[in-house]
């Protein structure tokens, strides 16, 4: 009798794992088929469950934690949007936003004949006009631009945890590029100013700022800037490498 009730006890564990063991298949069987998985023929069933669960923890759920920029002195930061749900919808989706054709025109680049930019900065003057009582106290005021771009990751595991991590990565080596635009031209033009409170007569002021080649060194001291980024590319001085997190 002991015997009979021993095996009865074993079949009922045994039963009772299996149902457990089906729910399990079943959950895993259903998040599969949400991924558009199929088992060919002969296939292994656990290899592509595994798989699949794989790509479902992949996923980021809820918000994904898009890297903000911090704010840069005397810059309005502003933003074009881009769309996409892997890297080369991204990649497409930045071409297409034109930026130098938009906003432009632009001095063409030698090292990217297409113009293509992913960011860019500017600066304008601050005031639409200035009066000059004398050349020791009268300052230009600048005020300086820079375009990111803002992309919307669907929630909810609409996009990997590997494209978040690479967009942060690709958006703050824009935006150290595009701020070290900006610290040139604030340099160059706190120079400017500095030159032109050393001159004579106010009349001298305004020939000095209407000067046609008046703003020659900035834009040396801007083409120079790239020109280090070619000889020495690296994310950490605003430079993406050929094939930078895939991008």
């Amino acid at each position: 009798m002991a015997a009979e009730w021993a095996t009865a006890v074993v079949v009922l564990i045994l039963l009772f794992v299996a149902f457990i063991d089906r729910q399990s298949t079943v959950l895993q069987t259903l998040r599969l088929a949400a991924l558009n998985e199929t088992v060919p023929a002969g296939g292994n069933l656990a290899r592509v469950l595994r798989t699949s669960v794989d790509k479902v923890n992949s996923r980021w759920y809820g918000a994904p934690a898009v890297w903000q920029p911090p704010p840069i002195t005397n810059t309005e930061i502003q933003y074009f949007d881009v769309t996409g749900n892997t890297r080369a919808e991204i990649i497409r989706s930045l071409d297409a936003a034109n930026l130098c054709k938009v906003h432009g025109p632009w001095a063409v680049d030698p090292a990217n004949p297409t113009n293509t930019a992913w960011g860019l900065e500017w600066d304008v003057p601050a005031a639409s006009s200035y009066v000059c009582y004398a050349p020791a106290t009268t300052r230009l005021p600048y005020r300086e631009f820079v375009l990111l771009p803002r992309w919307s990751p669907r929630p909810l595991g609409g996009v990997t945890v590997d494209l978040v991590q690479a967009w942060n990565a690709l958006l703050q080596v824009i935006y150290i590029h595009e701020s070290t635009h900006v610290t040139i031209a604030i340099n160059d033009i706190k120079a400017l100013n500095d030159q032109a409170h050393e001159l004579p007569t106010c009349d001298a002021l305004f020939a000095f700022w209407d000067n046609p080649h008046l703003w020659d060194k900035l834009e040396s001291d801007q083409a120079a800037f790239h020109a280090r980024l070619r000889a020495d590319c690296r994310p950490e001085i605003g430079c993406i490498p050929p094939g930078y997190m895939g991008w």
